[in-house]
């Protein structure tokens, strides 16, 4: 039997969304649904973000101890995850596009399901080869994070007071495949950034990779750095008040032109020139 929806028919066995905990529920007359059914894969995401903002908020048969967590969760760790996220898992679970709607291609009853969804995504997003990375002049060094600061002691003798400690926060970190579904960026497999060093870039948040010196330089960056900190529930009080402090300072201060350009190009090049370098203090 076939349903009607605000996007056409639904048809028998095409795959949907539903909410877990209303599922029992017949009667919809007060337009609570919890139920959607994505055109295609790439549909999936809209379908969550609408439950999120909308039937979460109505559905009386989600415990109020979840929604505190779901809430509390989004305000903590709020991040926009690419569709792409969506589109590669849906595949994964065994979920195609067809004209008929999203329909499962393999067994929804095969126990390897998940086993084989998680080696596809593995083969799929698997890391660029060291040699290739290291022809770009990125280091080969594997890993979400290596540590290490960013700037040295000597370097405070260069930029503001503000910008040294604002930089003191972060530490080096390489762009993962976790990071293309987290981190707003199109960069490569071992890409060298830096993440926030009190919570290391936790879920995403904290996240750096800029692409080029000149965006790298740029004061919207310093900018996100210093807006994540204040919100960084890792991140000690007294280092949040001691930069609003010396941001105030540095707004009111004046310096010769020249040196922001001049220790960004260092920076960048401390970055991506070869082996990266770090400072243990």
């Amino acid at each position: 039997m076939r349903k009607s929806s605000k996007r056409g028919r639904i048809n028998p066995k095409q795959v949907g969304l539903r909410c877990k905990f209303c599922a029992h529920v017949s009667d919809d007359s007060q337009g609570m649904s919890g139920v959607s059914y994505p055109v295609s894969s790439s549909g999936i995401h809209e379908s969550v973000k609408r439950w999120f903002k909308i039937h979460l908020r109505i559905c009386n048969y989600i415990p109020e101890d979840v929604k505190d967590k779901i809430y509390h969760l989004e305000k903590t760790y709020s991040i926009s995850t690419r569709r792409r996220y969506w589109i590669d898992s849906a595949k994964a679970l065994g979920i195609d596009d067809t004209v008929g709607g999203l329909r499962f291609i393999r067994d929804v009853q095969d126990p390897n399901n998940t086993k084989i969804a998680a080696k596809m995504l593995e083969v799929q997003h698997k890391p660029a080869k060291p040699a290739k990375r290291e022809e770009e002049g990125i280091s080969p060094t594997e890993g979400k994070s290596y540590g290490g600061y960013i700037v040295s002691p000597e370097d405070a003798d260069i930029i503001t007071p503000y910008l040294y400690l604002l930089l003191r926060q972060v530490e080096h970190c390489q762009f993962t495949e976790i990071d293309m579904y987290l981190a707003r960026s199109n960069c490569q497999i071992g890409f060298n950034g830096f993440q926030c060093r009190h919570c290391h870039g936790h879920t995403g948040l904290g996240k750096y990779f800029p692409l080029t010196p000149k965006a790298l330089c740029t004061n919207s960056t310093s900018q996100n750095i210093f807006s994540h900190l204040q919100k960084c529930s890792e991140c000690p009080d007294e280092i949040k008040e001691e930069l609003k402090k010396k941001r105030i300072e540095n707004q009111q201060s004046k310096r010769s032109g020249g040196w922001r350009q001049a220790f960004f190009d260092r920076l960048w090049r401390r970055l991506h020139g070869g082996k990266t370098q770090s400072f243990d203090k």
